[in-house]
């Protein structure tokens, strides 16, 4: 469903920009090149409009850092949310207007590879689509991991309505691949619906859980979307304070939380972690980039060999606080 959504909102952007460069054509101010070139080029105009508002936002309630938290000044400080920004803009390209539209029934390039790496279980966010993890999956299935994903269906349920989905795709990967336990690894709001999974069938299953740009205690940008998940992923609402206390800190030990500063979905950034997690704080990347960006891989992969020997990923990560 959301593929199909998607799909019909790049066909809207592609008329847009046909749209744009048949008016400038016509109207005589530019030559047809430069006209087809506006054209083209609207779509991600239009991403950077719509991220621009969105890194005004986080910058705004982006809130205070903790104190034992490195300082940077304020040069590298905005140079690290000018590249998270252009960044942001290539990434968002290409997930919203190519990658989820266009790729999402695509069997992940490299395939399944069953060993004794541990499987993991990719989980995405609101209104995307397992399309969004083919760079991430292509990393860790180089490193020797099974990877599968899911989608998150219907788009707009309760986070608790995706608990099934989750428990039938960590079963599936289990039986393929052979192994007693899985590794998730959830974007944005993936990794809210990796704990309600947790919460609903318990931990046996699941080895350790890696989450990326995850509202744990909600974000002020979940006040402009739609759907019981967005409701449940504000500040403090009621549905985060009761996943919260249902949980035992034995099973956020296991978890491993990589923010950004210049998270521009999630704001304010610093508070988004978890009592017995390790959080990996990071510099210069916005909420898709987080998906993509091969550092994050690293650190992802660091979390799974950890898991594997039974031990808990704590050595020293640059730009890490917590």
């Amino acid at each position: 469903m959301i593929a199909r959504l998607q799909a019909w909102l790049l066909a809207g952007q592609v008329l847009l920009g046909m749209a744009l460069a048949g008016w400038l054509a016509a109207s005589g101010r530019t030559s047809i090149g430069v006209a087809l070139a506006v054209g083209v080029f609207a779509p991600l105009a239009l991403h950077a409009g719509i991220l621009a508002f969105d890194f005004a936002l986080a910058w705004a309630t982006r809130g205070e850092r903790p104190a034992d938290a490195p300082r940077h000044g304020l040069w590298p400080s905005l140079r690290a949310w000018m590249v998270a920004y252009l960044r942001e803009i290539v990434d968002s390209t290409r997930t919203f207007s190519f990658a989820q539209p266009l790729l999402s029934t695509r069997p992940f390039a490299t395939g399944m590879v069953v060993g004794e790496r541990l499987p993991v279980l990719l989980i995405h966010g609101y209104f995307c689509n397992r399309a969004l993890w083919r760079p991430m999956a292509a990393r860790l299935i180089g490193a020797g991991h099974a990877v599968e994903a899911l989608d998150l269906e219907p788009p707009f349920a309760s986070i608790d309505d995706y608990a099934p989905r989750i428990a039938d795709a960590v079963e599936a990967l289990r039986v393929s691949t052979g192994a007693a336990r899985v590794a998730l690894v959830g974007h944005s709001m993936g990794g809210l619906a990796a704990r309600a999974y947790l919460r609903a069938f318990g931990d046996d299953a699941v080895a350790c859980v890696v989450t990326l740009g995850t509202p744990h205690h909600g974000t002020v940008h979940a006040s402009f979307g739609r759907g019981r998940n967005v409701r449940q992923m504000r500040r403090d609402s009621d549905w985060l304070r009761a996943l919260a206390a249902d949980e035992p800190r034995e099973r956020l030990e296991r978890f491993t939380i990589v923010l950004s500063w210049q998270d521009n979905i999630v704001s304010p950034q610093a508070i988004q972690t978890l009592p017995g997690a390790r959080t990996v704080m990071l510099h210069g990347l916005g909420h898709v980039t987080l998906a993509y960006d091969a550092n994050v891989a690293g650190i992802v992969l660091e979390a799974l060999a950890a898991a594997e020997t039974g031990r808990i990923a704590r050595e020293a990560t640059p730009g890490e606080v917590g």
